[in-house]
């Protein structure tokens, strides 16, 4: 099948196509998330939400928790707001730590990698924590920031399959990392 196109037509036809892809990469656009606004594509779903039950073992130190996930571009970005009981000892160094262990020790982690660095979130000290390893035969990345207010705790991950561009991706997202009380 033939379709002939007289030269304006084809023109502006032309023009239409160049502009698609930009048509159909989306924008990142800003989003607050348990107080975190940080900017990214797609959208935030709520996948945890918990609220300590009265009779909760002594040894939970949960009081509440909630994330959203918002999945684009072969990233998970995630946003997590834990408030721990009042007499539960907070320490940022300790908490990344075993937040690095426990991501170690996952089933299918193979290899695993990590690196800490201090960074600040809307004036707040807080923990950068980057974590590679082999899962399923794939290499994955996962680029967290952590930081405190009193008994909560905040976590942002952006977990991907290994790729430079996902993680100039995720560097920009983590640029954008604000504290909105």
């Amino acid at each position: 099948m033939k379709i002939w196109v007289k030269g304006s037509t084809l023109k502006l036809l032309v023009s239409a196509l160049a502009l698609l892809p930009s048509m159909l990469i989306a924008e990142p656009v800003e989003h607050t998330v348990h107080q975190v606004k940080l900017r990214c594509e797609g959208e935030f779903e709520n996948v945890t939400k918990y609220q300590r039950p009265a009779d909760a073992p002594l040894n939970n130190p949960v009081r509440a928790m909630a994330s959203d996930i918002c999945r684009s571009n072969g990233m998970d970005i995630t946003v997590a707001r834990t408030e721990y009981m009042p007499d539960t000892p907070m320490d940022l160094n300790d908490l990344v730590k075993r937040a690095a262990a426990d991501m170690g020790r996952r089933p299918g982690v193979v290899k695993p990698m990590q690196s800490t660095g201090v960074v600040t979130v809307s004036q707040m000290p807080a923990k950068r924590l980057s974590f590679s390893a082999k899962l399923e035969g794939k290499a994955i990345t996962l680029e967290s920031v952590y930081f405190l207010k009193g008994q909560t705790l905040w976590t942002i991950q952006i977990a991907f399959e290994t790729d430079e561009e996902r993680r100039k991706k995720a560097e920009q997202i983590l640029a954008t990392i604000r504290y909105q009380p």
